[in-house]
């Protein structure tokens, strides 16, 4: 029996001439069999405490026996420290077997999973294999749905396609036969940005000092943080500022620019206490990750149509439901469709402090794709060019564009929709003043570079007058 596909696979390789090539997989398996005897399958798909607790004892007696064996047979022992053997079984039983430990490695950004003989991670600097595989297609299959069991998800034959979140809240989407060639496939979004705030932003890769204490009537002391960062002190500042004065906000980017993250920074720029509401597809968005309540935030997301016949819950009826939780923000993970129309809508009849993000290249294709998303929508489709451009003008404050130059993510403009509606040819769309811009390659993000049009706003939310005024 083969084990390449553990956690310990390739240290247990290194150890064949000493430790026998099969000393890891008998532990293991004893292990696994005194677990099956003492609790279900289910239980041990969707370890609690209990079964951790239980594994990790069961796995240091294993151990225990089996080398005093080894000592008095003369069989090779398992020359392993014992906090990292029990660590590897669980992770073999309980856990995502060889793939646990890349997701603890703080270097990678995603895994590609390319059937059982390729897996691929992803740096800064682009993409390297590493050294792992796994025995077949099943057992590979197996450890990925194990890894998603606690989402109520399973990729298989009838439902090929699975997208979900591990324990850990790294994302997944999981492709298997008869869709996917080599299967099952599977990529894992690491998110590496839990607790970053706005700071992070600023400056370059550490801290200058400690971070400021912000009062909801005051603004953070940016300037006298080391800068060098996405953001300047400045337009850092002013994205704080509109957080606070309840403008709403729309980020646009490619795929993997990081738009999710920024919105979760903006979120925490919220006081604490506002009833904020969060609608996603899989859960990424977490504002308070080390408090153990929820903070008056409620975290809603949508779920395909099940094999059992269960109807599919989009994020249109989602963005309903939120509306009738009283929230204070609402945030919208990524506007794809409909959906759109309803949060304009909610946005526009008073409900503040709207952060949403939108596959676009650049600022000006804003409207555009919008646009095609009112149409996707029963009653939004019926809106002509101005109709829709005067429904975003009135609604969204602020868009902020994000890009991938070679390597690196920058911000590359932030701009303020006036409120006002500009005539293109024979259509229309929201006209929008540049803010903050990038220079281009090798410069910085230069601004403010215009008065703010929302300056009513912000002085009603008493923010000082520097935050919106040329500088």
């Amino acid at each position: 029996m083969e084990f390449e596909d553990s956690f310990a696979g390739r240290l247990a390789q290194e150890q064949k001439g000493e430790a026998g090539p099969d000393a890891y997989g008998v532990v293991l398996s004893r292990v696994r069999d005194s677990l099956s005897k003492e609790f279900s399958a289910e239980q041990l798909t969707n370890a609690g405490p209990s079964v951790t607790e239980r594994a990790t004892r069961t796995a240091r007696e294993a151990l225990m026996q089996y080398n005093n064996e080894a000592l008095t047979q003369s069989k090779p022992r398992v020359m392993i420290h014992e906090d990292h053997f029990v660590q590897m079984v669980l992770a073999d039983l309980l856990g995502m077997g060889a793939i646990e430990p890349l997701l603890k490695d703080e270097t990678i950004e995603d895994i590609a999973v390319n059937g059982p003989n390729e897996v691929m991670v992803f740096r800064p600097g682009g993409w390297e294999e590493v050294d792992i595989h796994f025995d077949s297609p099943t057992r590979l299959l197996e450890i990925l749905n194990r890894g998603i069991s606690h989402s109520n998800r399973k990729a298989n034959m009838v439902t090929p396609i699975a997208d979900a979140v591990l324990q850990g809240r790294e994302r997944i989407s999981v492709v298997t036969y008869p869709i996917a060639n080599p299967h099952p496939t599977a990529v894992i979004r690491i998110p590496r940005a839990k607790e970053l705030t706005m700071e992070d932003l600023i400056q370059p890769a550490k801290n200058a000092g400690e971070k400021e204490k912000v009062q909801i009537d005051d603004l953070p002391d940016y300037e006298s943080l080391m800068q060098g960062g996405m953001l300047t002190a400045a337009a850092g500042k002013y994205l704080f500022a509109a957080v606070r004065a309840g403008l709403n906000i729309v980020v646009v980017g490619p795929t993997g620019v990081g738009k999710t993250t920024l919105l979760m920074i903006l979120g925490r720029c919220i006081p604490k206490g506002q009833r904020i509401l969060i609608i996603e597809d899989t859960p990424e968005i977490d504002l308070y990750p080390k408090d153990d309540k929820p903070n008056n935030v409620l975290y809603l997301r949508t779920r395909p149509a099940t094999i059992e016949g269960l109807p599919a819950i989009e994020q249109e009826e989602l963005v309903k439901l939120a509306l009738r939780h009283r929230p204070d923000a609402l945030t919208l993970g990524e506007a794809r469709g409909a959906e759109v129309f309803d949060l304009l809508n909610a946005l526009n009849t008073g409900h503040k402090n709207g952060l949403t993000s939108l596959h676009a290249y650049g600022v000006n294709e804003l409207f555009s794709r919008i646009y095609l998303m009112l149409a996707q929508s029963d009653r939004g489709r019926f809106l002509d060019s101005y109709r829709a451009a005067n429904l975003v003008a009135q609604t969204l404050n602020i868009a902020i564009s994000m890009e991938l130059v070679g390597r690196d993510r920058r911000i590359g403009t932030i701009a303020e929709l006036t409120g006002e509606v500009a005539q293109k040819g024979t259509s229309f769309e929201p006209k929008m003043v540049p803010i903050f811009q990038h220079t281009g390659a090798g410069g910085k993000l230069d601004g403010p570079l215009n008065d703010s049009t929302h300056a009513r706003i912000f002085e009603q939310a008493r923010i000082p007058v520097e935050v919106y005024r040329q500088g």
